[in-house]
């Protein structure tokens, strides 16, 4: 079981950094801009100030971001696996 969880782990986190990168290469211009683009306005909002796209804090929230995507996909991945590990078992000893 732990070895599905394991496969289905990586698997679901490896699909979550495909969707968040794919979200921000197809659908970036037409939702009005990028993952960066995104956490500069929300930063700008909550400082009261501008901030660039390309600062420091903006690369910090970005990666935050899509690593909170990537580990949400990684765990709902790894109870996939369990699932179909348990599921199979079920099926093969009839």
């Amino acid at each position: 079981m732990k070895k599905g969880f394991y496969i289905g782990f990586a698997a679901g986190g490896l699909l979550g950094l495909v969707i968040a990168f794919g979200m921000d290469m197809i659908l970036g211009d037409a939702l009005g801009g990028t993952w960066s683009d995104a956490v500069a306005h929300d930063l700008s909002a909550m400082l009261g100030r501008a901030v660039d796209r390309s600062s420091f804090i903006v690369i910090a929230g970005v990666v935050l971001v899509v690593s909170l995507i990537s580990f949400f996909g990684a765990l709902v991945g790894g109870v996939f696996g369990v699932i179909m590990v348990r599921l199979l078992s079920f099926l093969s000893r009839g």
